[in-house]
């Protein structure tokens, strides 16, 4: 795990390299502490920034900018090969000779022998920069859940790269201004979905995709698209008993994979059962001395108690960091320098990552993904259920929806509305799940920065684009499969995922995601959705667990682990939201009396805490984000 950045300049000299390198190590200095690198060539047409967090081969052989040994080929990486041992031997077989043990040089070389579709084989996290001094090519990646940023910044002359978009605008490449597609798609979805970003002149390489550049001339594809892995197949469903056998393989052999390095492994612990489960299953793999980590508050919603149990049936180290109000109101403005972007979900990753930092583990594990692959939220069973209902009242639809709105609490009401009038749509009735503001309370919220008819048009125009990508379906599913799909490729990878890659860097921590593994992908659906009652309460993740989790772990209602905003928000934290809000304002993103508006909706029970909680934190941002 570690930071990348580089700049290539096709037609003249970078001007001032040396010190484009250098601030462009210093911002990223957080998510490699272990050391800094930079190769420069005598052209000065080319830099490459490397900053290290030792876990696979932390010597000096693993260091980077890696090259080939007749200094052809070089490459800059972030994050993990799991399966670098397997793919050693393979190269090894076909003549390649390696002079270390990392993982690093095992890429490098896969990539010169195989090109961008060799990725396919590779069992990882990552995204990297690849450097061709003879071609005079560079060749940019992201793994195919997208767990490792990039951000890419293409200009007539040059192309620029960063794991964070903090880099880009503290070297100048960036100049700091605002994208109102960026905006919007937050405002859309609560998070700025792929490859949108706040900031105009870059874009996010989307998951699975590389994009080549070879004399000033680009290209680009996908080496592997996860969406394949939801659709449905012709053949027979398994039996249950050979399906939950290859599952249990699967989740024991993902753990396994990513408990690799060298050097001590924690687990976020969060109290539920995806967090536990990775915990059984590593007890299961052979981890011993195993470190939990978990963060407490003062809350009926704290798991605190729960996640004790299931430390105490594993015989883990456990901590426990306790947080109120008082901690994020003052820890804010550092938060908000890490975000990169703007995000509603972030906070108590920050938290968790901080406690982990702190007791000297450099690489931990987290239950993010479980939910998106064994069926754990709501939706699984929502939006398949509404759907039916809907198909199935055809005409008398116009006449039952109202009477159901009417029934509803007012906070829903808008979203049922919603969902009345769409035309059947998956995606239009996942918004009503997901979405942050709906297009008619969005119409209701928009400022004068973004009502500019032509901004307004071309920003919706770039957010449709990129929904259209991000959220079609590559076949046919089943509708669980379909949910799955959406909850994967919206919620935790554009959001979860990167929220926490970019918390747990800001305390320069590895974190690793068993359950966004692709083997284990294919090895859950499109079989998961032939078999409904495996979806209740996550029952086939419980029944992969060679040692069972504690009771009260599996009976708990699904909660997900967010801090109590609401009742904070209503004290402590009350001043903090209205000067979010406030900023928002005098920007221009929302109206003048939207502030008040939205606060007044949510005192009064018309919207959920995170409309406010949401809009405050992207007024925080923009407003300290360089002008």
């Amino acid at each position: 795990m570690c930071g990348i950045a580089g700049v290539v300049s096709w037609d003249r000299p970078i001007a001032e390299p040396a010190r484009v390198a250098r601030v462009l190590a210093d911002a990223l200095a957080h998510r490699g502490p272990d050391g800094r690198a930079t190769w420069i060539p005598p052209s000065e047409d080319v830099l490459l920034v490397h900053r290290r967090l030792a876990i696979i081969d932390p010597g000096p052989d693993g260091a980077q900018p890696m090259a080939t040994p007749d200094g052809r080929h070089r490459i800059v990486f972030n994050g993990e090969v799991y399966n670098y041992r397997e793919l050693r031997r393979d190269l090894e077989a076909g003549g390649e000779r390696f002079s270390t043990a990392s993982d690093t040089e095992v890429l490098l070389r896969l990539i010169v022998r195989g090109g961008p579709a060799a990725l396919a084989r590779v069992r990882g996290m990552f995204a990297f920069a690849w450097w061709d001094a003879e071609d005079r090519t560079l060749l940019v990646a992201r793994d195919r859940f997208g767990i490792k940023p990039l951000y890419v910044a293409p200009a007539p002359h040059q192309i620029a790269f960063a794991s964070e978009l903090g880099a880009l605008r503290a070297s100048g490449i960036l100049a700091g201004e605002p994208s109102p597609a960026g905006v919007l798609g937050f405002l859309t979805w609560g998070s700025v979905i792929p490859p949108l970003t706040w900031q105009r002149g870059a874009e996010t390489l989307p998951p699975g995709a590389w994009w080549r550049w070879r004399g000033g001339a680009g290209d680009r594809g996908v080496f592997a698209d996860a969406r394949d892995a939801y659709r449905s197949g012709p053949g027979p469903a398994q039996s249950d008993r050979d399906y939950r056998a290859a599952a249990r393989h699967a989740v024991r052999e993902s753990v396994r994979a990513h408990l690799v390095a060298d050097v001590p492994v924690g687990v976020f612990l969060s109290g539920g059962i995806d967090s536990g489960a990775i915990v059984s299953a590593a007890a299961s793999a052979g981890a011993s001395n195993l470190q939990t980590f978990t963060v407490g508050f003062d809350d009926v919603t704290s798991e605190v108690e729960r996640a004790r149990s299931v430390a105490t049936e594993f015989g883990t180290r456990h901590h426990e960091l306790r947080l109120d109000a008082s901690h994020v109101a003052a820890d804010l403005p550092k938060i908000l320098t890490r975000l990169d972007q703007p995000t509603i979900d972030a906070v108590n990753s920050y938290y968790v990552a901080q406690a982990v930092a702190a007791a000297g583990i450099k690489a931990v594990l987290s239950g993010a993904g479980g939910d998106e692959l064994f069926g754990g939220y709501p939706s699984f069973v929502r939006l398949p259920r509404a759907m039916a209902a809907k198909r199935a009242l055809g005409p008398l639809w116009p006449l039952v929806s109202p009477l159901t709105g009417a029934l509803m609490p007012a906070r829903l009401q808008a979203r049922w509305r919603h969902f009345a009038m769409t035309n059947g749509s998956l995606v239009e009735s996942y918004r009503v799940q997901r979405g942050f503001l709906l297009p008619e309370e969005l119409d209701g919220l928009a400022g004068p920065a973004l009502r500019d008819s032509a901004v307004w048009r071309q920003a919706h125009s770039e957010v449709a684009a990129a929904e259209r990508t991000l959220l079609a379906a590559s076949g046919a599913e089943t509708p669980q499969a379909s949910v799955a799909r959406l909850e994967s490729r919206l919620y935790l990878e554009s959001q979860l995922l990167r929220d926490l890659d970019v918390m747990s860097m800001a305390h320069g921590l590895e974190v690793r995601v068993p359950f966004v593994d692709h083997e284990l992908l294919g090895a859950v659906w499109p079989e998961l959705g032939r078999h409904p009652s495996l979806l209740r309460h996550k029952r086939l993740l419980f029944d992969t667990l060679e040692r069972r989790l504690p009771p009260a772990i599996v009976r708990q209602r699904k909660q997900s682990f967010t801090l109590p905003f609401a009742r904070w928000m209503g004290g402590e934290l009350a001043p903090t939201v209205h000067d979010g809000l406030r900023r928002l304002a005098d920007r221009g993103w929302i109206l003048p009396d939207a502030p008040a508006r939205v606060w007044n909706a949510w005192t009064s029970g018309r919207v959920h805490w995170s409309r406010p909680w949401g809009l405050a934190i992207l007024g925080h941002f923009l407003d300290g984000a360089p002008a």
